[in-house]
């Protein structure tokens, strides 16, 4: 065999060094560490909930009331008046409510899908998700307020603030989702059920704590309807609509008689 046709040995192969690992999280009563786990490392700040030490529950819920109360005042800068303080509070309890009421079931479909989390620890990461959902909302608040304050339509408004739930409820339940698979879960089915009740339950909160857009003389209202429903009625009226003026015009404390009718229906409740 000629020699000058024998290939040259490969060269040796580098060690290639290792990825470095993730460091430890710090104290998790830090707001901005708080934050940036939810988004960057889920993973470890799930691993870290698991110890009953975190005290991490209590600042997500603070940090998802302050963010849900100052998109509510955003979305209440849209017919102003009582609905600058009323907006934020239906906003902020509505959402909280849904996850209390949803939690029982969280627990139930997470162990279905093979998790092993403790009760504790998924309240953590329900109110980290709701915090997340918050945050974003936050984000979505400045786009937000530029129509509230150049349009008066209430279909316009009430689809911007429906899909910018929807946009911070996808990655709220995608954390979700990582929390049932890093505690020992195998199946995403039963999350899914979860995911689609919770979505119905919060936009079902819309219409049960009408009005949250318009102006009403009442803080709640008592008539039964299913959200696609209300949201049928009222997609295309607007603040400027003639029978919207008049029972904004009209006091409080004047007898229910003496309102003006809308065929037993108030065009407020939005």
């Amino acid at each position: 065999m000629n020699p000058a046709s024998t290939p040259p040995p490969p060269p040796p192969a580098d060690h290639a060094q290792p990825p470095p690992l993730d460091p430890p999280l710090p104290d998790l009563l830090d707001t901005k560490t708080l934050f940036e786990a939810l988004l960057r490392r889920p993973q470890l700040l799930i691993v870290r909930l698991a110890d009953g030490n975190h005290a991490a529950t209590g600042r997500f819920l603070l940090l998802a009331v302050i963010s849900l109360l100052l998109f509510g005042f955003v979305i209440g800068c849209f017919a102003k008046h009582e609905q600058l303080w009323a907006a934020p509070l239906k906003i902020t309890a509505g959402l909280l409510f849904a996850g209390l009421i949803c939690f029982p079931s969280l627990y139930i479909f997470s162990t279905l899908a093979g998790a092993r989390v403790s009760l504790g620890q998924l309240a953590a990461c329900l109110a980290g998700a709701l915090a997340l959902a918050g945050m974003l909302l936050l984000g979505f608040a400045p786009a937000v307020w530029i129509f509230a304050e150049s349009t008066d339509s209430f279909g316009f408004m009430g689809a911007l603030g429906i899909g910018a739930w929807a946009i911070a409820a996808i990655f709220a339940l995608r954390f979700l989702k990582s929390v049932v698979f890093a505690t020992g879960g195998t199946q995403k089915g039963p999350l899914v059920i979860w995911s689609g009740v919770f979505l119905l339950v919060t936009l079902q909160m819309t219409t049960s704590l009408r009005p949250i857009l318009g102006r009403s003389e009442v803080f709640l209202t008592q008539e039964k309807k299913f959200f696609l429903q209300h949201w049928g009625e009222q997609f295309g009226r607007s603040l400027t609509d003639p029978q919207t003026k008049t029972a904004a015009a009209q006091p409080a404390t004047q007898p229910a008689e003496a309102a003006p009718s809308s065929g037993g229906r108030n065009p407020y409740n939005e």
